[in-house]
């Protein structure tokens, strides 16, 4: 059977979307060419051909789209409905999380057939044999939402979680163009420990976790170097860090290959000096540090961690020279000024880091959603397409916290004027010598300087939806705006909670 992956365009009206190594998709398209499927995977924010007229040809079966909340909604609808205009009997299958989330509102809409709850590789698996051999019923096709004759959704059974990652295929990189993405990544763990009430991991993995194992992670380290040429790794998944016991053991051994490949990974809780150490031996550059606030009563709310251990964790990191890059939120329901003022006072005693600063989205799937809808704080979109600007507006239009609207402006005014120079500053305090890698490693040095421009633009891009505003205007200006342009496509989104920012 042909098969198209479809990852959808970001963009919001004018404004280009972005995108990220699409890890999951991969995953996908390697579990149906073992299955003798033929594929084809189209990333509609780089690839130039990416409308429904070019796959004509190809005239698939069946297509799937990744779809989270936010604007690709629009763009999967819109492809949907054209893609079923032009190949009559194609059948349309939605994943990710807001199928996940919302499986009934998806299947409303007449384009879509099918929508995939949770990890998508098995169940497609299954769909595509019934569809092409009809050996299986439907019914029987755990993780799988469908129309009954009468047009009403029918929610299959939850499927069971895979034991471990080193069941699956290979992702199947051949499929993309791989020097067209900012960052290579590897998703290496499935679920996470952590309750987070603003992750929607614990509803989208069910509370269950699963692993590659280190030797695997090697493997697949080694082919995307050997084939792709690839020289730096993120390592997606919370437990890549989390998992102590597999991280050391992959350390280990990618320490005893001698090696120049380097890593980055999130850090999400507290980690001991001996381990910190061994990451910077095997090649780890620098970590996303998720502190989120610097308020413990919101550590609380949150139901993370505590301050003092992410105090502790990033001089351990500075220690060794991995540069920590502070990952924070603003703006929390239940937050007060006094909150806010704590996660600042927070970054002062960090000796004014290198951070990251957003506003929050409460998204679906999680608990401080939820909260946000049961305390009247925002209303539920009632239309899948009002979906895919709730992001945007609740950035730009909505105040969730009791913290003042000026205090956040100036707060954010102070992160965009002196997000750079702050970079420059800590470095030179901290790790003078990072500066003679452009010299020794340039690679490595370019690296991170490509790094400070792209979350930089990431986070403003997500704040930004004017074509009027001074964001958009300043692109324009250095010819990152435009509709052939692709510098901009090409700056990949973090991905935080399971949704792309």
């Amino acid at each position: 059977m042909r098969i198209l992956l479809v990852i959808p365009s970001r963009a919001y009206g004018n404004m280009p979307g972005y995108t990220k190594f699409p890890d999951e998709m991969l995953s996908i398209g390697g579990m149906l060419e073992s299955c003798g499927h033929e594929v084809k995977i189209i990333d509609c924010n780089l690839d130039k051909k990416s409308q429904p007229a070019d796959f004509i040809e190809f005239a698939p079966a069946l297509i799937g789209f990744g779809v989270a909340t936010g604007p690709n909604i629009a763009s999967a609808l819109s492809q949907s409905a054209e893609y079923k205009k032009l190949l009559p009997g194609v059948k349309i299958t939605w994943g990710f999380r807001h199928a996940s989330a919302y499986p009934a509102d998806v299947l409303a809409e007449p384009c879509v057939d099918y929508a995939v709850i949770g990890a998508g590789e098995f169940t497609i698996a299954e769909l595509t044999d019934y569809l092409q051999n009809g050996d299986i019923e439907i019914s029987s096709i755990k993780g799988l939402a469908y129309k009954d004759p009468q047009g009403k959704a029918v929610i299959n059974e939850v499927r069971s979680f895979m034991p471990d990652l080193d069941s699956l295929p290979d992702p199947a990189w051949h499929l993309i163009d791989v020097n067209k993405y900012s960052d290579v990544t590897l998703n290496t763990s499935r679920g996470c420990p952590y309750k987070c009430t603003f992750c929607s991991d614990a509803n989208f993995w069910g509370g269950q976790m699963c692993d590659l194992s280190a030797r695997r992670i090697v493997s697949q380290m080694e082919k995307l170097h050997e084939e792709f040429g690839t020289q730096h790794i993120y390592f997606s998944g919370e437990r890549f860090v989390i998992n102590r016991e597999r991280l050391k053991e992959f350390c280990n051994l990618v320490i005893a290959k001698k090696w120049k490949l380097t890593w980055n990974a999130p850090v999400s809780g507290g980690i001991d000096e001996e381990t910190v150490k061994l990451m910077a031996k095997s090649g780890c550059t620098s970590v996303l540090l998720e502190v989120e606030t610097g308020s413990q009563r919101m550590l609380t709310f949150l139901d993370k961690g505590t301050v003092a251990e992410m105090e502790s964790t990033f001089w351990f990191l500075v220690k060794h020279r991995i540069i920590p890059t502070i990952f924070m939120y603003y703006g929390y329901p239940n937050e007060t000024l006094a909150d806010f003022r704590e996660s600042l006072d927070l970054l002062k005693r960090l000796d004014d880091p290198p951070y990251l600063y957003m506003k929050f989205v409460p998204y679906p799937g999680t608990k401080l959603f939820d909260y946000c809808v049961e305390h009247g704080l925002l209303a539920q979109p009632k239309t899948l397409i009002e979906w895919a600007d709730f992001p945007l507006r609740c950035a730009n239009e909505m105040n969730l916290s009791s913290v003042p609207q000026k205090a956040m402006d100036d707060a954010m005014a102070s992160f965009r004027r002196s997000y750079a120079t702050r970079r420059v500053r800590f470095m030179m305090r901290h790790n003078p010598a990072f500066f003679l890698t452009a010299v020794k490693r340039p690679g490595e040095f370019f690296r991170s300087v490509w790094d400070l421009g792209k979350y930089y633009i990431d986070i403003m891009m997500d704040q930004t939806n004017s074509s009027d505003s001074w964001m958009f205007k300043l692109f324009k200006r250095m010819g990152w705006v435009g509709k052939e342009n692709k510098k901009l496509d090409e700056a990949k989104g973090i991905t935080r909670g399971g949704e792309v920012r």
